[in-house]
């Protein structure tokens, strides 16, 4: 069991990301099994004004940071497509998610990669996850929570519509972004501080491995902690307002 040290919040000045590899296949399915996954992240707001220090003596990064996160955008070498009658362009009804995306409808836990994913007792199979994540389906659509200030913007990586695999990648890259110094101090008391705080602690001492325990805990503090322990992924939903956006439900 790993040996524990004082607490400190550490912040980290670099996020890797990779970029998905393209998929087409039109139709929703419900079979399961393994699959690679990837996608693109999201960045952070511009904050308007100067914000407090975090209360702790730690090392942070520093707010310039904020222009090493990576930027919103298509993946490299899109084009779009020319419009189809799927299209959200010129489709204004009501749209339907994924079966998958749905309430309950799979396992997963936000601190883990959507390879750990578990539906009727096995992994997303690889056409599940090509799939359109709606119906109809859609080259862009955008997230949101309650829980976090930033929006997850999710483009095609095939060119053509936004993919069940683009959505559960998106999420997750988007949450293992390291949040800065004025991101933690935002926080409207010290008890959601520290709220974060424990959440970031818990992350990396829930691992077995030595190794991999003083990674993630080297790695520092990042978006997904700021749910504050809620890392259940529940499921997507729509407020009806707008057919290309979705709220993240967790618990």
């Amino acid at each position: 069991m790993p040996v524990k040290t004082p607490k400190q919040v550490r912040f980290a000045y670099k996020n890797t990301i990779y970029p998905a590899p393209p998929t087409i296949i039109p139709s929703f399915s419900h079979s399961v099994s393994t699959a690679p996954s990837s996608a693109g992240p999201i960045t952070p707001p511009v904050v308007p004004h100067q914000l407090p220090r975090p209360p702790y003596g730690v090392p942070y990064a520093s707010s310039s940071s904020k222009s090493s996160q990576p930027m919103v955008g298509p993946p490299q070498g899109y084009m779009p497509p020319p419009k189809t009658p799927c299209s959200s362009s010129r489709y204004s009804g009501p749209s339907r998610l994924h079966p998958y995306l749905e309430a309950d409808a799979m396992v997963w836990d936000l601190m883990e990669s959507p390879a750990t994913i578990i539906r009727n007792r096995h992994h997303l199979s690889s056409r599940a996850l090509s799939e359109p994540a709606t119906e109809p389906p859609m080259r862009f659509i955008s997230i949101v929570t309650s829980y976090l200030p930033w929006t997850f913007k999710i483009y095609a990586s095939n060119g053509h519509y936004v993919s069940l695999e683009d959505v559960l990648e998106t999420i997750y890259r988007s949450l293992r972004i390291n949040i800065t110094q004025d991101e933690f101090g935002s926080f409207p008391s010290e008890q959601h501080r520290r709220r974060a705080t424990r959440a970031y602690e818990e992350r990396y001492r829930r691992l077995r491995s030595q190794r991999s325990y003083e990674e993630e805990k080297r790695a520092g503090m990042k978006r997904v902690d700021f749910l504050m322990g809620r890392t259940r992924f529940v499921g997507l939903s729509s407020d009806g307002r707008r057919p290309d956006e979705w709220h993240l439900r967790v618990s």
